[in-house]
Parts: C-alpha cells; structure tokens; sequence
C-alpha cells in the first residue's frame, strides 16, 4: 500500500490555537498605546492653544501672569516664557483680566482634565469593540441562530465555522448535539414510517383470510340450518376455515416475532471460526441434499451465533424454493470498512446463497425486502413474503446489511454481519442508524 506523504512547509503548518485570553492580552497594549499617545496629544495641544490665546487676545505685553505658582512672561515679540515660581512670587495675577477672558483662559486650562479621561474611555471602547468584533460577534451569532433552529425542530443545517477557539470548541459541541438530534430523529422517523408500512401491509393481507372466513360463515349459517349442506361438504368448509384461521395465527406469529426484533439488541460472543462452519454445515445438509457448501475463515469470531444461524435458514430455505437443480452457499470472514483506522477497522462475516431458479425481476431488487411483499406466482398461503425482511432487520441490527441480486445462474443474496471485537459492546446507534 502506498504510504500516504505528511504535508511540509509553512503553507501545511497547523496554526496555532489562540484563546481568548490571548487574543484580549494581544488588545490591551494597543488600547495602551493609543491612550499614551492620545493623552501626550491632548497635554501638548491645549499648552498650545493656551499660549495662542494669552498672546493673542489677553492684550498683555512685557507682563508677568502669575497663576497658583506658574508664572507666564510676554515680551514685546509675543513670544511666551513659562516658569514655576514659589506661591509667595509676586505677579500678574489673571483674576486681574477681564471676566470672559479669564473664563475662556481657565476652560482651556481645564480642557485636559475633561478630554484626558475622555480619551482614555474612548480608547477603552474602541478596543472592547475591535475585541467583540474579532473574537466573539460571529461565534455568538452562529450559536444563537443554531439554537433557535434547534429550537424549532430544524435540524437539517450545517453551522458556519468559527475561530478554534474556546467559542470554537462550543460550536463543535453544539454541531455534535445537532448531528446527534438530526441522526436521532431521522432514525425514529424511519422506524415509525416502516411501522407503518408493516401495520398497512399486514392489515391488507389480514382481509383476505377474514373475508374467506365471514363468507364461508354465511354459507354455513344460511345453508346448515335447511340441511342443504352434505356431511362431506361440511367438513370441507371446516376444513378451509380451519386453514385461514392457521394462516391468521401465522401471521399474528410473524408479527410478534417482527415486533421483538425490533426492540432486539444482539449479544455479540466469541466463537471458534470451526464451531461455526460445522453447525451452518449441519444446518445445510438437514433442509436439503443438493446443497453445495464452503466456509473461509479461521480463528474466532465475535457475533451473534442465533442470529446469524436464523438468518442464514431463512435464506437456505427460501433460495431451496426457486432452486431447480442446486444452491450454493458460501461463507467467507472478509475486512470490513477499508477507509477506517486501523485500530477501529472491524471484520465481517459474509453469507452467499446462490440458486439456478429464475432470479429477482427489477420489482423484487426493488422491494422483495420489504414486509408482506409477494411477486408473481408467490401468492400461496405458507409464504408471507416476511423472510427477507425479516432477514434484512437481523443484519442491520447485527451492524451488517442483506443486498439482493442476480448471477449467472440465478438470484443471489447476500448477508453480512459485523464480527465485532472482544470485550467490545455494539454500538446500538450507528445499528439503528443502518
């Protein structure tokens, strides 16, 4: 087998997983930085403008404004000199101006105190924004639309992938609860519409044998009482009604053992690969002589023995019934699902019958396997048409599958169970789901 290269190279390297811790630590220096930056800005532009308007409109030249110990020089060019001086200094004091302009010179003496904290808050936000934005805004959409689909019963979505992160792995896990609930149902589905199918085919069939019974009843209540009915013919009539009422205890057999199977859950056990080739040998050669077998296979094998030994006389016996001159039955252990891993790849046990009879017509392939369905030529009173499906509901409970079809010779039909390993439970879901 050829071995399958690993990827290499940058482009192949898996990124690597950042929480969200990580991703609001990688945003605060930038809300820090922006701060810093925003803070220095304010500070150097409100000195400016307070410069710009002392030289420009508080009309002083050559004077000294003195402030709580900062000290303001205006020489004659309009250049300003700034000092800290004691608070006994002497000076101008700017109280002394006019009262709008002192007003205006305080609020731009101010203006950095209100608009720093503005900032720092505006840094703040912006970064809380770009955080949401980034890391949680599509993760929390997609769950919030997930649930309310979830919520309304519609299951038949995919949710949109998000960043791995720990949103990320809440995705996953709502997406493994919605495949879960989708399978789910779709599984129950299934099962209620196939109980369905079976409840209306059985009552179909059911109206036969009543009818015969209430027609030879009102024969025998219009006719006995006139004496117009002959000994013999009477014990005819007996008898008929006597073989509906078998067929309708029958079909009330068939119908318990179907419904059983299905709340059937098998018990898979080990057992020697040679035990088993010599009781399907022995079954073989006790519902017929012209029965050509092989069995492949060695060491053990975990299955259920009785469900496999069931299946396998179901169908020896019904391919005995279209066989003309020989049926061959071939047992082999094949490998199971190649794509799977190697530790989870599971054997199967493959059952072949094959006869020279005429084969499945395109109807049969079709629906041979479902309950009470019957081809032409097939409507006699012991046959129910029940045998293969009851066949195909054993295989799938068995983790396996029953597939019809045609060979040279004739029809064949072939059922595969799961040999499951030691110690291993069966998985009762993925069954279902089959």
């Amino acid at each position: 087998m050829e071995k399958v290269k690993k990827p290499h190279g940058r482009k192949h390297r898996r990124r690597r997983q950042r929480s969200l811790r990580q991703a609001l630590y990688y945003c605060i220096p930038v809300c820090v930085v922006l701060a810093y930056m925003g803070t220095m800005a304010i500070g150097h532009g409100t000195n400016k403008l307070q410069y710009w308007y002392e030289s420009n409109h508080m009309g002083v030249e050559n004077a000294r404004i003195w402030d709580d110990g900062y000290e303001i020089l205006i020489d004659s060019n309009g250049v300003v000199h700034c000092s800290y001086v004691g608070k006994e200094e002497p000076g101008y004091d700017v109280s002394s101006q006019d009262p709008m302009q002192r007003i205006i010179y305080e609020l731009i003496s101010y203006m950095q105190v209100i608009l720093i904290p503005l900032w720092i808050l505006a840094c703040v936000g912006l970064t809380v924004w770009i955080f949401y934005k980034r890391e949680l805004e599509k993760p929390l959409r997609v769950l919030q639309d997930a649930s309310e689909k979830i919520a309304d019963n519609c299951l038949d979505f995919q949710m949109e992938p998000v960043k791995d992160n720990e949103l990320g792995r809440l995705r996953e896990g709502f997406e493994k609860m919605r495949a879960a609930l989708y399978e789910n149902n779709r599984t129950t589905w299934q099962q209620l519409e196939e109980r369905k199918r079976l409840n209306a085919a059985f009552a179909h069939d059911m109206r036969t044998p009543i009818t015969v019974l209430k027609g030879y009843g009102e024969m025998l209540e219009r006719y006995v009482p006139e004496g117009r009915i002959s000994q013999d013919k009477l014990m005819e009539i007996l008898g008929m009604m006597n073989g509906q009422i078998l067929r309708l205890e029958s079909y009330t057999q068939k119908m318990s053992s179907i419904r059983k199977l299905e709340d059937l859950e098998p018990g898979p056990a080990p057992i020697p690969a040679a035990a088993l080739r010599e009781k399907l040998r022995g079954m073989c050669e006790i519902l017929g002589e012209d029965i050509s077998y092989s069995f492949d296979g060695e060491g053990t094998l975990c299955l259920d023995e009785a469900l496999v030994l069931e299946v396998c006389e179901n169908l020896v016996s019904n391919g005995l019934r279209y066989a003309r001159q020989m049926l061959q039955v071939t047992v082999r252990v094949a490998e199971g699902e190649l794509t799977a891993p190697e530790e989870e790849q599971d054997r199967i046990l493959e059952v072949v019958v094959e006869d020279d009879g005429p084969g499945f017509g395109p109807e049969e392939l079709r629906h041979a396997t479902e309950p009470f369905y019957r081809g032409e030529g097939q409507m006699e009173q012991c046959h129910f048409g029940l045998g293969l499906y009851i066949c195909r509901l054993i295989c799938a409970k068995c983790g396996g599958s029953l597939a019809l079809s045609n060979s040279v010779r004739g029809g064949r039909v072939t059922a595969r169970f799961k040999i499951f390993r030691k110690n291993k439970k069966v998985d009762k879901k993925l069954i279902d789901m089959q």
